[in-house]
């Protein structure tokens, strides 16, 4: 079973027209799936794209489960 990862925005570039992110572990995503997703901003992450913009407070109560569940912010054990 897969997993979706929450991950950070913490850039938005322009490539030839392309809109690219930088998340907070350095990772660039291609944000076609997200358009309207701005730096700061949590994302669902699902096998590399960014496929949901998420609620910021949503986000945070998600990874404080998985922290107190004992997994890692990937969802694996720590």
């Amino acid at each position: 079973m897969c997993l979706g990862v929450i991950a950070v925005l913490v850039e938005v570039r322009e490539d030839n027209g392309a809109r690219l992110g930088v998340l907070e572990d350095g990772s660039l995503v291609s944000l076609a799936f997200v358009p309207d997703a701005a730096a700061g901003a949590h994302l669902l992450v699902h096998l590399g794209i960014p496929v949901e913009v998420l609620d910021s407070d949503a986000a945070v109560e998600a990874l404080a489960l998985r922290a107190s569940a004992g997994s890692d912010q990937n969802g694996g054990p720590k």
